[in-house]
């Protein structure tokens, strides 16, 4: 009879790896708030782009209400630009970057806009 049960609770882990897993830790999440120029007014609508050390981009979007995007961090441990365009390009006439190092929490950042160009 143990051995039965022996093989049942093996046999469960073999078909579902995760049945102890750490399935409920979300990923680290991305967050940058980008600044009008002068520093005081977030800016929506804003294009927000994150590279990594190699300079390939990894995330992209445009920031919403309240001049902040959002996203899961997809990245690994190092160091990081963020790259802010407003408008858009590329019709951009502002723009800003900020670093960072990601080391494992949540990133919480911001970028503020130069002057028009």
């Amino acid at each position: 009879m143990s051995a039965v049960l022996l093989i049942v609770v093996v046999s469960a882990f073999a078909i579902n790896g995760k049945l102890f897993s750490n399935s409920e830790n979300p990923l680290p999440n991305f967050e940058v708030t980008v600044y009008q120029y002068g520093g005081s007014s977030t800016q929506s609508g804003a294009e927000i782009v994150v590279y990594d050390f190699n300079n390939n981009p990894i995330l992209s979007g445009t920031t919403g209400t309240g001049g902040i995007y959002s996203q899961s961090w997809p990245g690994s441990l190092g160091n990081y630009t963020v790259k802010a365009w407003y408008p858009p390009r590329p019709n951009d006439g502002q723009n800003g970057q900020n670093g960072f190092t990601y080391s494992g929490a949540d990133i919480v950042t911001s970028v503020t806009l130069g002057p028009n160009y």
